[in-house]
């Protein structure tokens, strides 16, 4: 078995990270909570560059999907990084330290990053189902494609 370079697990792990993220956003909140589809990338372009965002057409949903596959790559790449430099515990052990990982994402990215950004949102818990779901996406879809990805950066012992 070839172990993986740690570019190709941040790519694998960030680009499926990202998937499973914007999947979860489109359908939860455009099927269940009735937002426009278009808006949800949107938001996240708000982030860079204000709410003008939402009268940015399809340049700010695509800009809004590559901001957010960057932002995915970032962690995939930090986690990566870490568990090779750092904490090699962690790859070792990619399914508890991977949902520990996912849970820190979705608490930094919501308490930390959207309250700094352009629509400086305020941190606060959504309404439960919203932040259940949201969180459990992030230790399941986000930490664990991340850490699964990252673990094959390593020999099994």
């Amino acid at each position: 078995m070839s172990l993986w370079t740690p570019l190709k697990a941040t790519l694998f792990g960030g680009l499926l990270a990202g998937a499973a993220d914007m999947s979860y956003a489109l359908l939860w909140f455009s099927r269940v909570k009735g937002v426009p589809a278009i808006k949800i990338p949107q938001s996240v372009a708000g982030g860079l560059i204000g709410r003008s965002s939402f009268d940015g057409g399809i340049g700010t949903f695509v800009l809004g999907l590559g901001l957010h596959w960057v932002i995915a790559l970032i962690w995939a790449a930090t986690f990566v990084f870490v568990g090779r430099r750092f904490l090699p515990a962690i790859l070792r052990n990619p399914i508890p330290y991977g949902l520990a990982y996912g849970a820190w994402v979705y608490f930094v990215m919501n308490w930390v990053v959207l309250p700094l950004d352009a629509m400086h949102t305020k941190p606060h818990f959504a309404p439960w189902d919203t932040w259940l779901t949201g969180l459990a996406v992030h230790m399941l879809g986000i930490g664990l494609a991340i850490s699964l990805s990252a673990s094959k950066t390593v020999p099994r012992v």
